[in-house]
């Protein structure tokens, strides 16, 4: 008879999604209250309770607006009754700029919900935002994540080289995400969450040649074979190569190394 373990654990719990929001509104907010005081503006829940998705050992994710936040700490963690709370204390220009503008951690911050707690009026400001030529700015970004490809790939092929097993997956990961941030720019989308990134990146329009062998393969776990990783990896660099020398042909890498770095220079005024 198959004997089941009880996870008697102290700092992981199942909770519902009811009660998040009671240890929310209970507990969490009258302590910022006290702590920010006028200095808070809003609070919003995001991440997977904010899309009503969240499961039995699911955290709860909240975003923390206040006016200033030189003499606050980035953010908090707290462990409660087995429910891990996360804070982020943030401004309204730094949301966007971290959140809904393209930047390096777009991937998956641009895909934000915010579910309203505290100041609706000033929440809806804020998803009423709509960026500027998103398109063109993904694109740089895609283009400039091209180093952490070419580094991901490279500690891979010297993996394989080397017969390296014990620490594959560690390295099979990191192309992989490397991958999928770039595949992210390139269609300009971000991903939901963590758990959908490949399901997600799997159903875009523009992919390199070689991505969904390379996918299939790394998901099914039938990587061990040395020489259909590489032949697999091979397909994908090169794909991903073949993408970008469409757009950009030999300049993609900007391998000019007379000038390394320029300084912009303010035009004065006349």
């Amino acid at each position: 008879m198959h004997k089941t373990h009880r996870r008697d654990f102290t700092g992981l719990k199942k909770h519902s999604h009811t009660q998040r929001l009671r240890i929310l509104k209970k507990l969490v907010i009258p302590a910022l209250r006290r702590e920010l005081g006028t200095n808070m503006i809003a609070v919003a829940v995001d991440g997977s309770v904010a899309r009503h998705e969240d499961t039995a050992y699911s955290d709860l994710e909240l975003m923390i607006f206040v006016k200033n936040k030189r003499r606050l700490p980035h953010g908090f963690s707290r462990v409660h009754d087995g429910l891990l709370i996360e804070g982020l204390f943030i401004t309204e220009k730094d949301y966007y700029k971290m959140i809904l503008e393209p930047n390096p951690q777009w991937y998956l911050a641009g895909s934000d919900i915010l579910l309203p707690v505290l100041n609706k009026k000033f929440l809806k400001k804020l998803t009423d935002y709509r960026v500027r030529n998103k398109n063109k700015k993904c694109e740089s970004l895609a283009r400039g994540s091209l180093h952490e490809v070419q580094e991901a790939f490279g500690k891979l092929f010297t993996a394989i080289d080397k017969k390296n097993r014990e620490n594959l997956f560690v390295i099979l990961s990191d192309v992989v995400l490397s991958v999928l941030k770039m595949l992210s720019f390139i269609n300009g989308k971000p991903y939901t969450s963590s758990g959908r990134f490949i399901t997600e990146a799997k159903k875009f329009k523009k992919k390199p040649a070689g991505f969904d062998e390379f996918i299939k393969l790394v998901s099914t776990a039938r990587y061990h074979d040395w020489r259909d990783l590489e032949k697999h990896a091979i397909k994908l660099f090169k794909g991903i190569e073949d993408y970008f020398r469409v757009k950009y042909e030999d300049a993609m890498y900007d391998s000019d190394l007379r000038i390394i770095y320029r300084k912009k220079r303010n035009k004065k005024r006349r």
